[in-house]
């Protein structure tokens, strides 16, 4: 029987729930236009409640595919009865056979527009399906909260995973408070801000989220990312008019409940490992749109990669956590050299087309003097031998 791995819950379907590769398709496999998940020829679309996996005919992945769109609609029926959040269409979820395949047609599913989420889907390795709440649920509350403000952007998402699959949200940033600090709340409302208190602002947003559902319930906080997150700097104002108490005072009352969560015990090297990982998660998962790392070589495997290692380091399984991200970066190491090139190439043409007409015109300019300068010396070396 095959196992639906799932970055942080090993779920089983069913016996016989997954037939063999060249069976009879699995039961709820339609064609598209019969059930709204739009044609991507040669894909075809196994359609859930509210999901349509997509996977090439007569592949394993098309066997899968019907538990796979099980495992999604599952994900999104807890996180619509957890949050009240619902994507804003079908969630298109793609079964790649390969980091290449994945890197050669995941425009296809993004362009898709009228009634459709794109989800970017997964690579499947053998007879494990990664499917990462972590990704659905990131997916899911952007498509309702501002992205001016990532401390409702970020954390919501993983708020929202971390109590599907059970995990203390603050346990993270109660990590980070100890071995370095955390800044208020408000000094990490501005984008700039919060890039720059990476990557301890990343523990920070999902625990200080954590706090206010603790308080006054997930949907409540999931309502307020819809209109807190449009404007940096409405944020205070607005914060205080839903939850009743300025963003200071629920800064002091997080920092009391952060106290009393137990300390991980890391030892100072797992720590350091743990921290990488948790930048390299979030610049590959969280700072950028798959679209533009998944395009590159090397970029697709960086990006499965780093949603492995998001559940990994979630769960503080510093050994698995270790083991993707080191997979990530090798396979993100050429990007890298991509990137490095295409911005070399690029300065280079910049250089000539600036360059060029300047030398032109002082050879046009200068050429003459140059010319009679060069004939005056010519004269006077012959004369001189004369």
């Amino acid at each position: 029987m095959v196992l639906a791995a799932v970055s942080v819950l090993a779920w089983s379907p069913p016996a016989g729930a997954i037939p063999r590769a060249g069976a009879d398709p699995p039961a709820g496999a339609v064609p598209p236009a019969d059930r709204g998940a739009p044609p991507v020829p040669p894909w075809v679309a196994t359609s859930g409640a509210g999901s349509a996996v997509y996977a090439l005919p007569g592949t394993r992945e098309e066997a899968m595919a019907g538990s796979v769109a099980d495992l999604l609609d599952n994900l999104l029926r807890q996180i619509e009865r957890d949050s009240g959040l619902t994507p804003d269409g079908v969630l298109i979820y793609p079964l790649f056979p390969s980091p290449e395949r994945l890197r050669r047609d995941w425009w296809q599913f993004a362009i898709l527009r009228d009634g459709t989420v794109n989800g970017w889907g997964t690579v499947v390795e053998g007879d494990n399906v990664l499917v990462s709440p972590y990704q659905i649920a990131r997916i899911v509350a952007r498509q309702g909260a501002g992205r001016a403000v990532p401390l409702l952007s970020w954390g919501l998402g993983d708020l929202i995973a971390d109590r599907l699959v059970g995990v203390d949200s603050h346990a993270h940033a109660r990590l980070f408070l100890e071995r370095g600090g955390l800044p208020p709340v408000a000094e990490i409302v501005h984008q700039l801000d919060f890039s720059r208190a990476l990557p301890g602002a990343y523990a920070q947003s999902v625990s200080f989220l954590a706090y206010l559902a603790e308080e006054h319930g997930l949907r409540h906080v999931a309502a307020f990312a819809q209109v807190g997150g449009v404007r940096w700097y409405d944020f205070p104002s607005l914060f205080q008019r839903h939850f009743g108490i300025s963003i200071v005072e629920a800064d002091r009352r997080w920092r009391a409940r952060l106290s009393r969560t137990p300390l991980p015990r890391l030892s100072d090297a797992d720590f350091l490992t743990y921290r990488r990982g948790v930048e390299y998660v979030c610049a590959y998962t969280l700072a950028q749109s798959p679209g533009r790392l998944v395009s590159r070589p090397g970029g697709a495997t960086a990006y499965v990669e780093a949603l492995r290692a998001t559940g990994a380091l979630r769960r503080f399984d510093i050994t698995g956590a270790s083991r993707a991200v080191e997979a990530g970066r090798k396979a993100g190491e050429q990007v890298q050299r991509r990137a490095s090139r295409t911005r070399s190439a690029v300065m280079a043409a910049l250089w000539a087309l600036g360059l060029g007409p300047v030398v032109l015109a002082v050879i046009l300019l200068a050429g003459p003097a140059l010319r009679d300068a060069w004939r005056r010396r010519r004269r006077r070396r012959v004369q001189t031998r004369r």
